[in-house]
């Protein structure tokens, strides 16, 4: 098996790798590949998104719980890949795209969860804008990785944390009720983030045209 790159090593010290590495090594030399896995995230974290947008507190339930289960399965098949030698460029791509839908698509649930609240009508549309705002923001990131080489990252863990981390707490803020004071921040941040990665990449765009390297 070839050394995974330096990035690769970091980025799977966390707790959650950790984890879901217990769960992974039975599954070594089994007919279960990691794009198995990658697809039942995906199915997973949609059903997850739909209880969301319920809004009644047991379907809230629910969708946490099946929010968490989507986040290990999201480091599940990474490791699959990794420990079983079993990369692929299809698998990447898959990732990549459940990465956009789910963690995208979860405020967007959150936005028509709480439209009977103090929001009111003003809940879809900024679930609306927080959803684009990602997609936006997670195409930007690939697309300023791919410019910047192998093994480039944006973004960079603290220790046995990685920011994708994050995401397994928005099933305790579903839990506890927290989805309008999420869904502000996140529609006030999001877009602001997708505007500094869209200058970011064209910088770095039109610095690799006056080298003539793009």
């Amino acid at each position: 098996m070839d050394a995974p790159p330096a990035d690769d090593v970091a980025l799977n010290q966390t707790y959650a790798h950790a984890f879901a590495r217990i769960f992974v090594r039975p599954l070594i030399g089994t007919w279960v590949r990691p794009n198995h896995l990658t697809a039942l995230r995906l199915m997973i974290g949609a059903a997850a998104c739909v209880l969301l947008a319920m809004g009644s507190r047991r379907a809230a339930l629910w969708s946490g719980i099946l929010w968490v289960i989507t986040c290990l399965l999201d480091r599940a098949d990474g490791e699959l890949a990794r420990i079983g030698n079993l990369r692929s460029e299809s698998g990447k791509i898959l990732d990549f795209y459940s990465d956009m839908i789910l963690d995208s698509f979860w405020f967007l649930g959150a936005g028509i969860a709480v439209r009977h609240g103090w929001l009111g009508g003003a809940a879809v549309p900024l679930g609306l804008l927080t959803c684009g705002s990602m997609l936006l923001c997670m195409w930007i990131v690939e697309l300023i990785e791919r410019l910047s080489g192998p093994g480039a990252k944006v973004s960079f863990g603290v220790q046995s944390f990685h920011p994708d981390d994050a995401l397994f707490l928005l099933a305790p803020f579903t839990w506890f009720g927290w989805l309008t004071p999420i869904l502000i921040a996140a529609s006030i941040c999001t877009p602001i983030i997708a505007i500094i990665a869209a200058a970011r990449y064209g910088l770095l765009k039109r610095g690799l045209l006056k080298r003539g390297m793009a």
